[in-house]
C-alpha cells in the first residue's frame, strides 16, 4: 500500500511556523525545529556527522550522534517517512509538493520579468527576519550560519524592495514607491541609495517638504553612525530639490598609469619575447609571464605588443576578471569576438557557426551539443582555424592578461590552441599571477605547455636609474626602492606624474596624491579597511564601514582598479604597507573612535579572535569593553597555552580597570606558576590576596603559595602557607595531601602516610574525585603499593584538570621503571610529557624529560637519552629569573 504524502507547510521568513497536514508541528526540542529550518533552507542532503557536530557541537562524537538519532525519529513521526529521508550516512528533507516561503520568495525574486503585484506579494511573506526569536545558544555554528542566511535573504529582500520602488514609480504611484523604499531603509538606516531615492520620490510626488526632511535624517544618520557627511550626489540632489543648481554627474578620474615611466630592468626579458616572436614564423610559440602581482607583467607585455604591431603584426588582447571562473568559456569568447572586430573572419562559413555557440549575435548556433562525440572536438577545431587564420601572412600575438582568472573551459581552448600554432607566425602569449591560488594547478601546467618567463623585483640600480631620469638625486632614489620595496607597481606610483614632490615632501606625499583621487564613498571604505589592517575581508568591512553591500563592492572594485588594494583568498590586502599607514593617518580621532567601534562590534558578530576584538575597543575608548575583551583573550590565549600571551591580555585588563582584578591576578600567578616564573606568581598571588573581596579566595591563594614554594624546595615555608590555608578555610583533603608530600620530603615518612590515608578517607566521604586522586598518587608515592597509583590515574582520567593525571602517570612509569619494566614506563612518560606540553607546566616538562631521560639510558637508546637530558637541562634552566637558580629544590624535582 502506498503511503500518502502529507501536507507541509513551512514559514520561516519570521518566527518560524510549520504546519503538517493543516496542523502545527507537534516536536519537543528546539533542535528539532533547528534541523528542519537547516534541511530545508540549504536544500539538499547532508552528512550525519556534519549535522551532529552542527547541532551539539559540544558533546562528544557517540552522545552527538545518539541525540541526532533521537531527533531524527521526533521529526519522522511528526513529518512522515516520505519527506525526511535519511540513510546510514546522510539526512534529506523532500519539499515537493510542499509550501515553503523562501523558495516562493527567490522565485519571484529571481524573475526578472515579474511585475508589481507579483513583486509585492512576494516581499509581504516577510513577516520579519529569517527565524525571528529563534536560536541555538549551545551552538555557535548554527547561529553563525543562522545569521549569515538571514544576511544572505535580507539582501534579497532589499534588492527586490529596490525594483518594486523604481516599478512603481515608474507607473507613477509614488505613494507605494515611497513606502516600499522606506522599508528597504528599515532594512539599512545607512544605505545612502535609499535616502536619495526617498528623497526623489517625495519630490517627483509633490511632497517638497519631506523630501528636504528625508535629507536631514539622511545626514543626521550619517552622522551619527558613521562620522561622516552624505555623498556630494547626495547633496546636489537636496540642492536640486531646494531650487538648488541641478545636479553633475559625478566623474572618477582615471588612476595614473604606471606606464608612463621607462622600462627598466627588463631588457632580458624583452629580448626573449621579440627573439620568440621572430622565430615564430617556424612554427609559433607560447610564453607565460608570471610572477606576483604588481611586479610588472602586464607592463612587459605592452612593451612586447608595441614592438610587434610596430613591425605590422597583429595583436589581439583579452584578460581574465576575478569572480567569473565559473563562466564557462567566458575567455574565449571575449578572444573571439575581438577577433571578429578586428576583421578577421575564416574561410569557411562553419566556422562561424560554431562561434555562434559563443556569441549569440552571430545567429543561430549548429545543432547538436557539445556533448556529442567528437563535437567538442570540432568545435574546438573551428575556434582555432577561426583565430589562427586572420594571421596570415602578417602575424602577431595574442595577449591574455590575468590568466590566473580564466575558466578552465577557455583554458584547456587556449590549449587546444597552443598546439595548432605550426606554421603560423604567431605568439600566444599570457600572464599570471603567481601569488593567487592554483589548488589543482590547472594554470601551471598551462604555462609548462611553452615557455615561462619568471618576473622578479627591480634591483636597487634599476629604481635609482628611474629616479634619476625623474629628477630625483641618488640618496632620493634609494629611498623611494625603500620605500616601493622593488615592486615596480609602487616604484612608477612614487615616481608618478610629479617626481620632485616625492624627492621634497617625501613618498606620503605621492601616496596622498593616490588617495586624493579616490571617489568620496571609496575614501570611506577605503578608512575602515585601513584601520581593520592590511588585511581585511569584505563582510568585516561592511559592517565596519556601515556601507550597503552594493556601495563596499563598488568602493572595492574602484580601489583594486587604481592598485590600492588587491583581492586574494576571498579577502583583500592593501597593495602596500606605507599605503595602509598613510589612509590611516588621514582619519580623523573622531571617526577613528567611532570606526574601531564598529570593527569591533564587526568582528564580534563573526566570533573573531577577542584580542582582535580588544585592540579596536581599546581603540575606540571603550575602556570597560576593551577590559571585557583583553579578559576573554587571556582566557582563549590560556587554553591555546600560550602563557606571555595571556598574561599580556590579562594585564591590558587590569590597566583598563576590569572589575575582577583580583581573579585576573591570581590567573597571571598561574601562568607564572606554569612558566616557572616564581617570583613573578609570588608577587601576583600576594596582589590578588590584597585586592580580593571573595571570602573563599584567602584559603585558596595561601594554599597556591605553599605550592609555589614548594616547587622551589622551600618545605618548611611552603608547610606554613599549608597550615594558614586550612586556618582561612582551604578544602582540608587537598590540602592534607599537599602537606602527606611535604613530610615525605622532609623524610618524615609515618607522618606523612598518616596524612595521606586521612586526606583520602576525607576525599572519599566527601566524594571529591580530584582529592581522592591526589591521595591515592601521594600514597603510591609513599610505596603503598602500585594500585593506588593505577587508582589515582583512573579517577584523573575523568576530570578536568590534566596536573593531577600527569603526577600520576610519571609516578606510575617510576615504579614501573624501578622494577624494570623499562617499556612500560618510557610509555607512561611520553604520554605525561604530551600532556604537559599541552599544559604548558615548563618545570614538571624538565622533571618528565630527565625521568624519561634515564629510562631511555637504562634501555640502551643512548642517543634518545642524550637528546631528553639536554631538552631537561635547558628547560630546568629556563625556569624563573636569574635568582631562581639559588632554589635548588628546582633541579630536584622527580616526583610530585
Amino acid at each position: 500500500m502506498l503511503l500518502r504524502v502529507r501536507s507541509l507547510s513551512m514559514a520561516l521568513l519570521g518566527a518560524p511556523r510549520v504546519e503538517v497536514d493543516g496542523q502545527p508541528l507537534a516536536v519537543d526540542t528546539r533542535k528539532a525545529t533547528a534541523l528542519l529550518a537547516f534541511l530545508a533552507l540549504t536544500g539538499h542532503a547532508h552528512a550525519r556527522a556534519l549535522l551532529a557536530e552542527l547541532l551539539w557541537p559540544d558533546s562528544d562524537p557517540d552522545r552527538s550522534r545518539s541525540a541526532l538519532r533521537r531527533t531524527l525519529s521526533t521529526l519522522r513521526g511528526a513529518l512522515g517517512e516520505e519527506r525526511l529521508r535519511s540513510d546510514r550516512l546522510t539526512v534529506s528533507l523532500d519539499l515537493e509538493g510542499a509550501y515553503f516561503d523562501v523558495t516562493e520568495f527567490r522565485r519571484v525574486a529571481a524573475d526578472g520579468h515579474a511585475g508589481v503585484e507579483a513583486l509585492a506579494g512576494a516581499l509581504a511573506l516577510h513577516r520579519g527576519a529569517l527565524l525571528e526569536g529563534f536560536s541555538l545558544r549551545d551552538s555557535v555554528e548554527f547561529e553563525d550560519w543562522q545569521r549569515d542566511t538571514a544576511e544572505a535573504l535580507s539582501r534579497e529582500r532589499a534588492s527586490a524592495l529596490d525594483r518594486l520602488a523604481d516599478a512603481l514609480a515608474e507607473l507613477g504611484r509614488f505613494d507605494e514607491a515611497i513606502a516600499a523604499a522606506r522599508q528597504r531603509l528599515e532594512l539599512d538606516s545607512l544605505h545612502e541609495p535609499t535616502h536619495r531615492r526617498l528623497i526623489d520620490l517625495y519630490a517627483r510626488a509633490g511632497r517638497r517638504g519631506d523630501a528636504l526632511v528625508q535629507y536631514r535624517d539622511c545626514v543626521r544618520e550619517l552622522d551619527r553612525e558613521l562620522g561622516v557627511a552624505p555623498l556630494r550626489e547626495t547633496t546636489d540632489l537636496y540642492n536640486a530639490v531646494n531650487g538648488g543648481a541641478t545636479p553633475a554627474p559625478i566623474e572618477i578620474a582615471p588612476a595614473s598609469a604606471a606606464g608612463e615611466l621607462a622600462l627598466v630592468g627588463r631588457g632580458v626579458e624583452l629580448e626573449r619575447l621579440l627573439a620568440a616572436y621572430g622565430a615564430a614564423g617556424d612554427g609559433g610559440c607560447l610564453i607565460v609571464i608570471e610572477g606576483e602581482s604588481g611586479v610588472g607583467k602586464t607592463r612587459l607585455a605592452q612593451e612586447a605588443r608595441n614592438a610587434i604591431e610596430q613591425a605590422g603584426g597583429r595583436v589581439l588582447a583579452v584578460r581574465g576578471h576575478p569572480g567569473e571562473q565559473g563562466l564557462a568559456y567566458g575567455v574565449l569568447a571575449a578572444l573571439v569576438r575581438a577577433a571578429l572586430a578586428a576583421g578577421i573572419e575564416g574561410p569557411l562559413p562553419q566556422l562561424r557557426s560554431d562561434a555562434a555557440r559563443l556569441l549569440p549575435e552571430l545567429g543561430p548556433p549548429p545543432p547538436g551539443s557539445l556533448d556529442e562525440p567528437g563535437a567538442r572536438l570540432r568545435f574546438l577545431e573551428s575556434i582555432s582555424r577561426l583565430i589562427l587564420g586572420g594571421f596570415a601572412p602578417q602575424g602577431g600575438a595574442v595577449w591574455i592578461d590575468d590568466l590566473q582568472w580564466c575558466d578552465p573551459a577557455s583554458l584547456e581552448a587556449l590549449a587546444y590552441l597552443a598546439r595548432r600554432l605550426g606554421g603560423h607566425r604567431l605568439l600566444l602569449l599570457g600572464a599570471r599571477r603567481t601569488d593567487e591560488p592554483d589548488p589543482e594547478r590547472i594554470y601551471a601546467r598551462f604555462a609548462e605547455l611553452g615557455e615561462r618567463l619568471a618576473l622578479g623585483r627591480l634591483g636597487r640600480a634599476d629604481v635609482i636609474s628611474l629616479a634619476l631620469r625623474r629628477g630625483l638625486d641618488e640618496p632620493g632614489g634609494a629611498r623611494i626602492y625603500r620605500e616601493s620595496e622593488g615592486l615596480p607597481l609602487f616604484v612608477a606610483e612614487l615616481l608618478g606624474p610629479d617626481a620632485e614632490e616625492a624627492h621634497t615632501g617625501g613618498v606620503r606625499a605621492a601616496f596622498e596624491a593616490r588617495l586624493d583621487a579616490v571617489g568620496e564613498a571609496a575614501a570611506q571604505v577605503l578608512s575602515a579597511a585601513a584601520l581593520i589592517g592590511r588585511t581585511f575581508d569584505a563582510d568585516t568591512l561592511r559592517g565596519a564601514s556601515g556601507r550597503s553591500e552594493e556601495e563596499v563592492a563598488a568602493a572595492l572594485e574602484e580601489l583594486d582598479a587604481r592598485g590600492l588594494i588587491r583581492e586574494r583568498d576571498a579577502a583583500y590586502d592593501f597593495a602596500h604597507e606605507r599605503l595602509r599607514e598613510v589612509a590611516e593617518e588621514r582619519v580623523g580621532l573622531a571617526r577613528r573612535r567611532l570606526l574601531h567601534r564598529r570593527i569591533a562590534a564587526a568582528l564580534s558578530e563573526r566570533h573573531r579572535d577577542p584580542a582582535l576584538i580588544a585592540r579596536h575597543l581599546e581603540a575606540a575608548g571603550d575602556d570597560p569593553a576593551a577590559a571585557d575583551a583583553y579578559a576573554a583573550a587571556g582566557a582563549h590565549a590560556r587554553t591555546l597555552s600560550a602563557a606571555l600571551e595571556a598574561i599580556s591580555h590579562y594585564e591590558a585588563a587590569i590597566a583598563l580597570g576590569h572589575p575582577k582584578v583580583s581573579t585576573l591576578h591570581e590567573a597571571i600567578g598561574d601562568l607564572h606558576v606554569l612558566r616557572g616564573a616564581y617570583d613573578d606568581a609570588l608577587a601576583a598571588y600576594a596582589a590578588a590576596a590584597a585586592t580580593t573581596d571573595d571570602l573563599e579566595a584567602p584559603g585558596r591563594l595561601e594554599h597556591k603559595l605553599g605550592g609555589v614554594h614548594e616547587r622551589r624546595g622551600e618545605w618548611e615555608l611552603a608547610d606554613r602557607h599549608y597550615e594558614e590555608a586550612l586556618e582561612l578555610g582551604a578544602d582540608e583533603a587537598t590540602v592534607g595531601c599537599d602537606r602527606s608530600r611535604i613530610a615525605w620530603r622532609r623524610g618524615e615518612l609515618e607522618q606523612a602516610r598518616a596524612l595521606g590515608f586521612e586526606a583520602l578517607a576525607l576525599a572519599q566521604a566527601a566524594g571529591a574525585d580530584a582529592a581522592a586522586a591526589q591521595a591515592n598518587n601521594i600514597l603510591g608515592l609513599l610505596g603503598c603499593g602500585r594500585e593506588y597509583l593505577e587508582r589515582s590515574l583512573e579517577l584523573a582520567a575523568e576530570l578536568p584538570n590534566p596536573a593531577i593525571r600527569i603526577a600520576a602517570l610519571n609516578n606510575l612509569a617510576r615504579d614501573h621503571a624501578a622494577v624494570g619494566e623499562l617499556a612500560r614506563a618510557e610509555e607512561l612518560l611520553y604520554e605525561a610529557l604530551a600532556q604537559c606540553e599541552a599544559e604548558g607546566d615548563l618545570h614538571h616538562q624538565a622533571a618528565l624529560r630527565n625521568n624519561l631521560a634515564d629510562v631511555l639510558h637504562r634501555s640502551g637508546a643512548r642517543d634518545a637519552a642524550m637528546a631528553e637530558l639536554k631538552l631537561a637541562v635547558t628547560a630546568f634552566a629556563a625556569i624563573g629569573g636569574k635568582d631562581e637558580l639559588q632554589h635548588p629544590g628546582i633541579w630536584s624535582l622527580a616526583e610530585w
